[in-house]
């Protein structure tokens, strides 16, 4: 009899109520490599940068997007709002240092139709840095030639005959999730 008491409180605390956090990519102190992913409008949108050489060609043909927390946290979802993405690759720093990158493959998505696009991640991952690389946005542009990176007045123009060129993945919101357990309230 003086089990089942026991039992009950046990069982209580294994099934606690889970909510989701605050959205980390608010946080204070997250950085982007592109501001208007993470402000919390979906009204701008950002683009992802194309890495160039050093004469300012296009390198590769992909952009990414790092954004970067204040300190490490457990991270079990991630919410994407574009409106171009196709395929991309999601990346968690497991470096053990902060300033440390040792990127980890955690998700590949393709052929996406969706603006939202909701990763609910199936093991969470403990990091303070998300990379998306993407790989093809929609509409792509299927020649090669000349592409303009940036927005505004620092527009720059890229002319290349070496690899075929795509738009920028453009995201108007990332948002980044852990998991509150009842104890925290």
């Amino acid at each position: 009899m003086f089990y089942i008491p026991f039992m009950i409180t046990g069982c209580s605390t294994i099934f606690s109520a889970q909510e989701w956090s605050a959205n980390y990519a608010l946080m204070n102190g997250v950085q982007s490599t592109s501001p208007q992913m993470i402000d919390g409008n979906l009204e701008t949108v950002g683009e992802a940068a194309f890495a160039l050489n050093n004469k300012g060609e296009i390198e590769r043909n992909d952009s990414i997007v790092i954004v970067s927390l204040p300190e490490k946290k457990k991270i079990y979802r991630i919410i994407l709002h574009s409106e171009n993405l196709n395929h991309f690759v999601v990346y968690v720093n497991k470096g053990r240092r902060t300033d440390s990158e040792e990127w980890q493959r955690i998700i590949e998505m393709r052929d996406v139709r969706s603006n939202i696009i909701d990763l609910k991640l199936k093991i969470p991952y403990y990091t303070n840095q998300i990379k998306i690389r993407i790989l093809k946005t929609n509409p792509q542009v299927q020649k090669y030639g000349i592409a303009t990176i940036g927005s505004g007045r620092l527009d720059k123009t890229i002319i290349t005959n070496r690899i075929p060129i795509h738009l920028p993945g453009r995201i108007s919101e990332i948002e980044i999730y852990g998991l509150i357990t009842a104890e925290q309230y």
